[in-house]
């Protein structure tokens, strides 16, 4: 994945952070018991690849722009953590370079950002929606979104313009990137825009500012499906890499694993 941030972000700096790192031969005997695990499911002749032996690896402590400091270990050469990918939550899609997850729980929203690539596409099967409303969801609302029959709808894996990966819903089956959006009539824009803003201005507190600045947009460019912007749920807890210190390899060059 390109980084679009990788010209303007500055360089991590090697430093000695505070505290101390975990001991050797805990964080060995964790990776061994993991690796142990993980080589179940693998023929010998992936290993080297996929769970590789623990000589191969070099531990840092690193400090991010949140202040948290962690450990990695990088394979190979000593190449630093800014400079590498990293996944997200769990196994998830591999953050810009230099980036790792972070979770707080004063992160803050999930921003809107700009859809600048589409990628893989999958199709989702749902049954006929109930006939009593979510609680999320008034009776009349839920009576037009509601739909009776099961259907099926296709999600499509999108990378935004901060690097970050989500998923949108296509308006339909057969849509593809190469369509291009679908656009609302025009006569029906003008009477959602005015009526948007009479609902807003009759209840301030409806929806947060930055859902209705992201509605004019839409709105100002023909509500478009599917729609130019996503929410980034990676965002709020993606954190940039600002301070590495080398701690050596996990088992030393003049010892056995």
């Amino acid at each position: 994945m390109t980084d679009p941030a990788a010209g303007t972000r500055p360089p991590a700096v090697a430093r000695r952070l505070p505290g101390w790192a975990k001991r050797r031969t805990d964080v060995l005997r964790e990776y061994e018991k993991f690796n142990a695990d993980r080589r179940k499911g693998l023929p010998p002749v992936l290993w080297p690849f996929l769970a590789p032996d623990p000589d191969r690896y070099y531990r840092w402590r690193v400090q991010l722009d949140c202040t948290c400091i962690t450990e990695l270990m990088t394979p190979g050469d000593q190449t630093p953590p800014s400079e590498r990918q990293w996944r997200g939550l769990g196994d998830g899609e591999a953050l810009p370079t230099g980036q790792l997850y972070c979770w707080h729980d004063d992160s803050g929203h999930a921003p809107y950002r700009t859809i600048v690539g589409w990628r893989e596409r999958r199709e989702i099967a749902f049954p006929a929606d109930p006939v009593e409303p979510p609680e999320w969801a008034d009776a009349e609302v839920w009576a037009v979104i509601r739909h009776d029959d099961p259907h099926t709808s296709a999600f499509w894996r999108v990378t935004l313009d901060c690097g970050h990966v989500e998923e949108v819903v296509a308006p339909t089956l057969d849509w593809k990137p190469d369509d291009g959006p679908r656009l609302a009539d025009t006569t029906r824009v003008r009477e959602m825009t005015v009526e948007y803003e009479r609902l807003w201005a009759s209840d301030p507190t409806l929806q947060p500012e930055r859902q209705r600045e992201h509605t004019r947009r839409m709105l100002a460019a023909g509500w478009p499906r599917p729609r130019s912007e996503q929410l980034c749920h990676t965002c709020p807890h993606a954190r940039r890499i600002v301070a590495c210190q080398g701690v050596g390899c996990l088992v030393p060059r003049d010892s056995k694993p």
